[in-house]
This record gives C-alpha cells, structure tokens and sequence, in this order.
C-alpha cells in the first residue's frame, strides 16, 4: 500500500509537472503548442480522453524500465532530458531569431543589432547614455512584471 502511495504521488508530480511546463510557456507560443501536441484529431478542441493519453504517455516515456512506477533515478532522468530539449529549443530560437537574413550564420551586423532594442528601452529619456536610475528602473519594470519579485543572482531577493 506504501508503494502504491508513493508511485501515485510520483505520477501527480509528474502530471502536476507536465502541465505546468506546458502552460509555462505562453511567450513561445504555449498554448498553441499545446493545443497542437494534445488535440490528436485535430478537430480544435482537447478532450480529457486526449488529456489522458497525453499523461500517459508522458508517464511511459519516463518509466524507462516499463514497471508501472517511477523510481527518482527516473523521474531525474526524465526532467533534466526535458530540461535538455527545452534548453535546446530556446537556443535554436534565440539564434534564429539573431539571424535576420536567416543564412545560418549571425554576422557581426545582426549580433550587434541584438543589443540596441535593450538599449534604446534602457535610455529611458533618449540621451544616449543609461544611468543607475535608469537601469533600476528597467529592473524594476521586468520584475514587477509577470516575473515577480526578481531574486539576485546569488539567490536572495534583490535591493528595493
């Protein structure tokens, strides 16, 4: 009965998990992805039966040795190869979205391109120069945004 418990726990996390990642991304079109990995007939909608069989699915290609549970060796192996494609995928958009003329090379052109939006929304009264105010500000906008409360690199909330 203890196993059953903690294989179930396992599976919630696991599904808890999975339909976090998938509604986590509405910046590179989530949601759309979503309807698309889980409307398998393709008719526009999502029915629990395919939410279902998407879980399961999710849940047999983490149960690498097939035995109806997850062990932790499994689980983290299934999240960092998760990880893994996720981080794959946003670096293929970054660069692709670096490559303007989209050749499959970045010139020196489109790499310094990159940095002038950031800048240009940095120098907030358009002087040419960003100064400590002005930096703080834009800190202060990204995370008061959808992100949050912005923790410092060192892992502590930063100055307010």
């Amino acid at each position: 009965m203890k196993t059953l418990a903690i294989i179930a726990l396992m599976a919630g996390t696991a599904t808890v998990g999975a339909a976090g990642l998938a509604a986590a991304q509405p910046h590179h079109g989530g949601m759309a992805n979503m309807m698309e990995r889980l409307d398998t007939n393709g008719d526009g909608q999502i029915t629990k039966e395919e939410a279902e069989a998407a879980k399961a699915a999710r849940f047999a290609e983490a149960d690498t040795n097939g035995d109806g549970g997850l062990s932790m060796a499994e689980m983290q192996a299934f999240r960092a190869a998760e990880k893994a494609r996720r981080m794959e995928t946003m670096r293929q958009r970054m660069f692709e979205k670096a490559d303007a003329d989209g050749n499959g090379v970045i010139s020196a052109d489109e790499f310094e391109a990159r940095g002038a939006p950031m800048f240009d929304r940095m120098d907030a009264d358009g002087d040419g120069v960003i100064t400590a105010d002005e930096m703080q500000a834009m800190r202060d906008r990204r995370c008061d945004g959808a992100m949050g409360d912005c923790p410092r690199r060192g892992g502590g909330p930063g100055p307010r």
